[in-house]
């Protein structure tokens, strides 16, 4: 949380600093910031949410809400409120899954060495199998 927190007010604070000119600039940033733009427009506080869980989206809203003079105070407070529930969902995803690996794969240290094998040998013949052919057919 505290490492995603930082990132986002560094990138909120760019955002107060020089974020329009920053995201006008370029052809990728400026879609991106046309698209966030009308997310926070249409969404206001809970964009902050929404835009969480968008991969690869979360530097140019947190830029943009700098940019468009969203208050300090209440991006810190709502900021800190949403990664709270972000890390709370991943972490018990995470959880969930993991714990569901290792019931279904748990035994599977006995058979590592026979599942690696069985790997090499299925790349081998997907791979490397067909060139051979073609270059005996070919001589």
């Amino acid at each position: 949380m505290a490492g995603a927190f930082l990132h986002e007010i560094i990138y909120f604070l760019v955002g107060k600093w020089k974020g329009r000119q920053f995201l006008l600039r370029n052809r990728h940033t400026r879609k991106e910031y046309m698209r966030a733009k009308r997310l926070l427009h249409k969404y206001g506080i809970l964009s902050i949410f929404i835009i969480r869980f968008f991969y690869g989206m979360r530097m140019i809203p947190m830029m943009l809400m700098g940019a468009t003079g969203f208050g300090t105070v209440r991006f810190v407070f709502f900021n800190l409120i949403s990664l709270f529930f972000w890390a709370v969902i991943y972490l018990s995803v995470g959880y969930f899954f993991g714990k569901a690996a290792e019931h279904f794969f748990g035994e599977a240290k006995e058979y590592y060495f026979i599942a690696v094998v069985v790997i090499i040998l299925f790349l081998f013949l997907i791979l490397i199998y067909p060139r051979i052919v073609e270059k005996v057919r070919k001589e």
